[in-house]
């Protein structure tokens, strides 16, 4: 498993620690996945059952700088790119994670699988990449697409509660769209969903599409946070990359491997669990 130290890398050491899976988990700085012979060498050595993919460069507004190009291709698209590779060449399934960050938000509704990429911003356009090098390089392959993920430790959303928690007032877009996704909630599906060997692209996030700023209130609502939450609308924060209006994720191929991967539990299920783990 790459990225074992980000939000969603902490989570599926968690998750996986008691499942009897022989799990090798790499950090960053153990593992560059934009470096193709160490990530042929390790994966040759480990010859795993499947590679896991949970690194990217996900800083949306830093892909913008010219300054971090070469990180945000490694990240986003090349890396991917190498893992599948080196997957390819073991015989090993490769699940690798991806961002509703690839559709432009024009939709109007919830965006399922078939629909057509069209990224707005370079983040999106390198994770666009990075699916579709996955996609022509090796046939055992499960792309999962998500969004709004929190409760990782160094999300937007775990730094807005920690405010509230404080007392401290928390800004949240109210005229941004997506679908929030607790992230040990998505950390419990995805190796079910790859040992379907059912291979493909699959939406994979929280079943209630919302913002940020109601996210924020119905916390506030549940555990008593003295902090205010203020209304912020994206005009207003002048952010380098521009967001999609709605990149809200629905899926309809999930519903068939519902025994294998149960359907994601309710938003407010996942706001308590992030909040009693503040």
């Amino acid at each position: 498993m790459t990225g074992a130290g980000g939000g969603l890398g902490r989570a599926l050491v968690e998750v996986l620690g008691g499942t009897g899976h022989d799990v090798r988990a790499v950090p960053h700085a153990e593992l560059d996945i934009g470096d193709g012979p160490a990530v042929r060498a390790i994966v040759d050595e480990a010859r795993p059952a499947l590679i896991l993919n949970a690194a990217a460069f996900t800083k949306v507004d830093a892909c913008e700088d010219e300054a971090n190009i070469d990180a945000a291709v490694a990240g986003n698209a090349l890396g991917p790119w190498k893992l599948a590779e080196a997957a390819a060449a073991n015989g090993a399934i490769i699940l690798h994670v991806s961002t509703d960050y690839v559709f432009d938000g024009e939709k109007g509704s919830a965006y399922e699988e078939r629909d057509e990429v069209r990224p707005i911003n370079r983040y999106g356009m390198l994770k666009a990449f990075g699916e579709e090098h996955v996609r022509s390089t090796s046939e055992r392959h499960v792309i999962v697409r998500t969004g709004f993920v929190f409760g990782g430790g160094s999300d937007y959303l775990t730094g807005a509660l920690r405010r509230l928690r404080e007392g401290e007032p928390a800004g949240g877009l109210v005229d941004r769209i997506g679908t929030p996704t607790y992230v040990r909630h998505l950390a419990e599906r995805l190796v079910p969903l790859a040992l379907t060997e059912r291979f493909g692209t699959y939406h994979l996030a929280g079943p209630e599409p919302t913002t940020w700023h109601d996210v924020l209130l119905r916390a506030k609502a549940f555990a008593g946070l003295p902090g205010d939450v203020l209304e912020q609308r994206a005009a207003e924060l002048d952010l380098p990359a521009p967001r999609p209006r709605n990149s809200a994720l629905t899926s309809v191929l999930l519903p068939d491997l519902a025994d294998e991967v149960p359907p994601m539990p309710p938003l407010d299920e996942g706001i308590r669990a992030a909040l009693s783990r503040l």
